[in-house]
Parts: C-alpha cells; structure tokens; sequence
C-alpha cells in the first residue's frame, strides 16, 4: 500500500463503506473517529450553521403525517386508506378522523391562495410540529422520492428512467444518503459537502481531529465523503471510557496507569505495516479527541437547559443540541452535520394497533407511537436551540427510505415511493408546503398541489399512481438535499459532486431555504 496521503484516504473511505454494512464493524473499530486532514483554501462565509438529518428508517408513512382538511380531498384521501380507522367497527382503516374547524392541527399553506384546497391537517399527535409550522419555523416538501429524472406512468412502464431496486429497504436508503440511483458509489451527499466546505473553512484548523460529519447513530453512507472519510460517532449518552484505562492517567502507578503507558508505547511504536501504522494514528487521534471532548460535553457552562424525553430519538436530539453548544463555544466548526435515526417505522402491521386514531398514545410503537416521539423530541431540540440563540443556524429535516401504499394490507402498509418530509428552522420559509405539478415538471411527476386531484383507488387510480397509492415522485431526493446544501453555502463545484443530476430537474433546489 502506497505512503501518500491519498493511498490512505481512499484506504480508509473503503473501510469505512464497509463498516456501514456491518463487515468491518468488529475490525476496525476505531475507524469510526478517524479525524480529517483539514486543507483551508478559501473561508466560508461568517457564522455557524448545523444541519441535522432525522432518518426515520423502516419507510414512514407520511400520507398519515400531513392529510387534506377540505371535504372532497378528505373523503378521496378516506376511500383510499380503506375508511377511517375505528378498532371496532373499521380496524382495517388507516385512515385518521377529520377533525372539527377550528382544532389546532389544521393549518394552512401560505404557498396556495386558493381557501377551498389550502387547508390541512397534521396527525394528532404532531401538536408541536403543528404549532412550529403555525409560526412559520417548519415546512412540508410534498411526494419526495428517488429519481434519476422527471418521469410519468408512460415513462415507468417503458422502463425509462426508472430508478434501481424501487422499494427495497437496503436501495432506497442508499438512493437516500446518496441522494441520486448511482449503483456504482459508497458516498454520501452529506460527506460530500462536508468536503466542499471542508476546504472552504479555514477557521475549521481550530481543531483538525473533529470531523464535520457526526453520527449519533452509528456508521452511515450519508456522512461518508472523499475526505471526510466517516463521521465522529457518539452514543446518546455521550463519550465512553475506555475500560480498564486512565483517560487520562493522573498521579501514582497503578494497574490502569499502568496500560495506559503500554498502551502509549503501543500507539508512539514504529510499524512496517500501514495498516497497523493507520489504525495507530487513528486511535491515538481518536484518544486526543476525547480529552478535549469529554471534559466539557453537556456538562458547566456547556450543559443543555431543556429536559428532553428519555426516549431513543429524545436522548440523541440531546446529545446533538449538546454537541452544537461545545463546538460553537469552542469554535470547533464554522459548519456540521448531524445524524440521528429512529427505526420502527415499517408498519406491516399494527400500524394502528392500540387504539383509536382519534386519541392515540404516545408510548406504544404503532405509528401514533413513533410520531409521537419524533413530535415531543424535535420540541425539544428546538426549545434547547432556541435557548442557546441558534434557532437562524440550525436546520433540522427528515428522510427515509419511502412512503407507505395507501391501500391497507389488512393492518398495515407496504412499500411505496414518494412522500412527505419536513424541514425546521429559523432560516427555514415555513408555513407552506413545496410541491412541483405537472406543468413544472413538463408532463412528469404527480399532478397538483398535494396532489390534488385523485389519491387513487383501486377503482379510479390516479394517473401517475400505481393502484395501491404509490406516488411517482414530483419531487427527487437531490432537488430536497441541494436546498439545504446551498443553505450551508456549498460551492457550485460541491453541488455538482454531490448531486449529478440536479440540472435534470426544471427549478433546481425548492426555495424553502435561502441559497446563501
């Protein structure tokens, strides 16, 4: 293996592809904090930005997220999911109530001037998203999916254009964290403009070791770029110890002290082998990382304010808010990015099964179960980053593999394509839902606002929705990462990379956030 500096990069990007799918997990367990060579070229522009991804793995069924409130697009949406659910009398339904005018989960798109159809209601247990997009803080970008390019029903049964492996968990999660169908890369568009702004930041050499990708949530291809190899990862509680080890040693000899110093000798050895002479400077790097981390992460001066819930995505928001406090204090980074996930989310059955959709609880792990707990922790994490005065600086959205078939399987959904997701943040022009019709896309994509004409039913499918409710997508996954790469101020050079196809798509990136 070659000594330069690029033999190694690409050494290491490999290894940790690998590790994103678990092969290289227990061998190389370190790789995981590789610090990044950090070469300033030019400086980004003042201020710290953070955007944060919420995965929510298992494909969410994002048509019950956000539903028509008007009466003819309630009743097409209700027909559709087999009648609105009730455990005695429709437990088959996956349709959720219409609520009463007036309740405070209706809201309105500010992007629709039209009173009859700009009305819509979130589900009942996203209180606090409701209220965020109420203050404008929070947008909807509506019928999201992979695509290579603008395609309609003709185009899908020609086979033109159609993207790898539709419905597949392992693909479209790929198609996801890489934000094109390429089958031939491991990187993802978050690590590829973490590389773009790598070079841009010159305050960025404050502390060469962290990397600008960080993961809460283990390996993932989303944070993997071509020098910034693999995102710093830390569990939701934080920095461990090593066990048995001083971390540092301080004062007499001991047993612990006395690893501690072989274990030095170890990491300041001379190895013929690159591999070991690698991995040596990665654990050392990772070790002097966690000096100057652990010290000071959430705790003093540097603790969060606000009590999160101590749930799975709860504790990690926490840990992620925590994060951000340290860094921007300690001007670790002029730009991260964050990455959390929640799993649960493929409902093959008991999607509805506790109760009545009407008032769902928010401690089980049916769907009103997991949206609870995606609604009480990004509260959270909002109210913290509103406490530390970053609400301008941070961006918080969602992805996941697909949306669900509106048709139930008898207590669930299966695999779809196009969905809902959502965007939060000061910079974020919220209150509207972002949405691309037929006339933008030349003919292509899902007709309407919402869409607005037809769900599609098994009698009466919609046009460009297959008979199950599965949505052709008006809206592909790089035009919804562009807009948020061009909110970190990638160069032109950087979106190129990370999203080849975007010049495919009529309107580029969709306005919900400022370009710079």
């Amino acid at each position: 293996m070659s000594q330069s500096r690029n033999s190694r990069r690409e050494f290491l990007r490999n290894m940790a592809c690998l590790a994103c799918s678990g092969s290289a997990a227990a061998l190389l367990p370190q790789l995981r904090m590789m610090g990044t060579a950090m070469a300033a070229t030019t400086s980004l522009p003042a201020g710290y930005k953070a955007l944060v991804c919420l995965y929510l793995q298992g494909g969410n069924d994002s048509w019950n997220l956000l539903v028509p409130w008007d009466t003819a697009r309630f009743n097409t949406y209700a027909a559709a999911r087999n009648g609105v659910y009730n455990s005695s009398t429709n437990s088959n339904g996956l349709g959720l109530a219409q609520p009463a005018s007036g309740n405070a989960q209706i809201v309105t798109d500010l992007n629709n001037g039209n009173s009859a159809t700009n009305k819509y209601f979130l589900h009942p247990n996203l209180t606090n998203l409701a209220s965020l997009y109420k203050s404008n803080k929070l947008a909807f970008a509506v019928n999201v999916g992979s695509l290579k390019a603008p395609i309609n029903m003709a185009d899908y049964k020609a086979g033109t254009s159609v993207p790898p492996q539709l419905f597949s968990h392992a693909d479209q999660t790929g198609q996801w964290h890489q934000a094109n169908t390429s089958t031939t890369t491991a990187l993802g568009w978050g690590g590829l403009c973490a590389d773009d702004l790598q070079g841009q930041d010159a305050n960025q050499t404050s502390n060469p070791q962290l990397s600008l990708c960080i993961s809460i949530a283990g390996a993932n291809r989303f944070e993997i770029g071509n020098i910034v190899n693999n995102p710093y990862q830390l569990s939701s509680s934080g920095l461990t110890n090593l066990n048995g080890m001083c971390n540092p040693c301080s004062g007499g000899a001991s047993n612990s002290s006395l690893r501690d110093s072989a274990l030095n000798d170890l990491l300041a050895a001379t190895y013929p082998s690159d591999f070991a002479a690698e991995y040596g400077n990665v654990f050392g790097d990772a070790r002097a990382l966690f000096s100057t981390l652990k010290p000071n992460l959430n705790t003093g001066t540097y603790a969060v304010s606000t009590t999160f819930p101590n749930t799975t995505l709860g504790n990690q928001l926490k840990m992620v808010a925590a994060m951000i406090k340290l860094s921007k204090a300690q001007n670790y980074a002029t730009r991260q990015i964050y990455f959390v996930q929640l799993g649960g989310f493929d409902l093959h059955s008991g999607f509805m099964s506790s109760a009545d959709a009407n008032n769902p609880p928010g401690n089980t792990s049916d769907h009103a179960g997991l949206l609870y707990q995606v609604d009480q922790a990004v509260n959270a994490f909002w109210s913290e980053i509103s406490a530390q005065t970053l609400t301008n600086n941070v961006t918080l959205f969602t992805m996941t593999e697909f949306a669900r078939t509106l048709q139930s399987n008898g207590s669930g959904a299966d695999h779809a394509w196009g969905g809902v997701h959502f965007a939060l943040g000061g910079a974020v022009n919220g209150g509207r839902l972002y949405t691309q019709g037929m006339n933008g896309l030349n003919g292509k994509g899902i007709d309407g606002a919402f869409p607005n004409q037809s769900y599609g039913t098994l009698t009466n499918p919609n046009p460009n929705a297959f008979s199950r409710g599965q949505f052709i997508p008006g809206l592909s996954v790089e035009q919804y990462a562009a807009t948020f790469a061009k909110w970190m101020n990638v160069s032109g050079t950087g979106l190129t990379a990370a999203f080849p196809n975007l010049g495919s798509f009529p309107g580029g990136t969709l306005g919900f956030l400022p370009t710079a």
